[in-house]
């Protein structure tokens, strides 16, 4: 079972008080608007923090991507000189002990 790297949660975007602690309202007029910015204001947060998560994941795919690209030009050196050693043996001139 993989271990988890990144945990994303939906948060409450809505859940504002619009009251202080003592009780007084702190916006006096225009109370759905309020609720509206902040609710906008808490999804453009949620998008902000699971874009750095995305950018995060990208980053690491591609220090991955070009790691396996290293190792496969190492691996495709070998093959080229195990290829050219096999096309220069020559069977006729190996002694064969009797």
């Amino acid at each position: 079972m993989p271990f988890v790297q990144r945990a994303v949660e939906p948060k409450y975007l809505s859940r504002t008080s619009l009251r202080d602690s003592d009780g007084k309202p702190k916006v006096s007029d225009e109370e759905l608007q309020a609720v509206t910015n902040c609710t906008l204001s808490n999804a453009l947060r949620q998008l902000a923090s699971l874009v750095l998560l995305a950018e995060d994941i990208f980053s690491e795919l591609t220090a991955q991507l070009q790691d396996i690209t290293e190792r496969s030009k190492v691996a495709q050196s070998k093959i080229t000189n195990i290829n050219e050693l096999v096309e220069q043996y020559d069977p006729k001139k190996v002694a064969v002990r009797k």
